[in-house]
């Protein structure tokens, strides 16, 4: 997390995670950013890790309900993304009666949010970041934004991001990223991982890959 009192010199991450529409070629289907791998997973990993500071806050349970690339800030020696702008913030209410917390109510955004925030308005909780995180680490891995197709035919009536197969023998690091992407997706929120599921994984792959967190792994632990 981070307070804007410090001057972030790199931008944010969009500027390196794709290009803009114009920028690309449609028949290309490798990836279209400068990110290697690894990279990719590493960055990645740092974002799970930013959002988990909200869902896992001790004073209880807090959704950042707006995860796109430009709230993921590069700090100063560009090796960390911190996450900021909580403007829309929801502070889950703890329901002492049910040992739970209370869902809560969002006005409807026809975007390329999750499913429940199109159709399940007042049912909501911290899974709508998990499925809006699958979505940036589909940019990080490759160089894309989802198209319209993607946000109209398939996340809101229950079918997946299309990833090219190809991506999955790419590397160790992509693999993992298409997995997670697909999990992240899936159309109702128990379904998906927690955020703390996938900062395991994450954690995991990159331990398997190199015997330890590489690249930007000294800011990681």
């Amino acid at each position: 997390l981070s307070i804007l009192s410090e001057l972030f010199l790199h931008g944010d991450l969009e500027e390196d995670a794709y290009f803009d529409e114009d920028d690309f070629d449609e028949n290309i289907w490798e990836p279209q950013n400068n990110l290697t791998a690894v990279e990719k997973l590493e960055i990645s990993l740092q974002m799970a890790e930013a959002l988990a500071d909200l869902h896992g806050y001790p004073g209880g349970v807090i959704v950042h309900q707006d995860i796109k690339m430009p709230q993921f800030l590069w700090n100063k020696d560009k090796t960390i993304v911190k996450l900021n702008d909580f403007n829309r913030a929801e502070f889950m209410l703890w329901n002492d009666q049910n040992h739970d917390y209370c869902r809560y109510n969002e006005f409807e955004h026809r975007h390329w949010r999750s499913p429940e925030e199109y159709f399940d308005t007042k049912n909501m909780n911290e899974q709508v970041d998990v499925f809006n995180m699958g979505t940036l680490y589909y940019v990080l891995l490759t160089g894309r934004w989802i198209t319209w197709d993607d946000v109209n035919e398939r996340t809101e009536y229950g079918g997946k991001l299309y990833i090219d197969e190809r991506y999955q023998t790419r590397s160790p690091a992509e693999a993992k990223l298409v997995e997670i992407i697909d999990r992240c997706k899936e159309y109702y929120p128990e379904d998906r991982p927690s955020i703390f599921d996938i900062i395991q994984e994450l954690r995991q792959t990159l331990n398997d890959i190199h015997g330890g967190i590489g690249g930007l792994e000294t800011q990681l632990q």
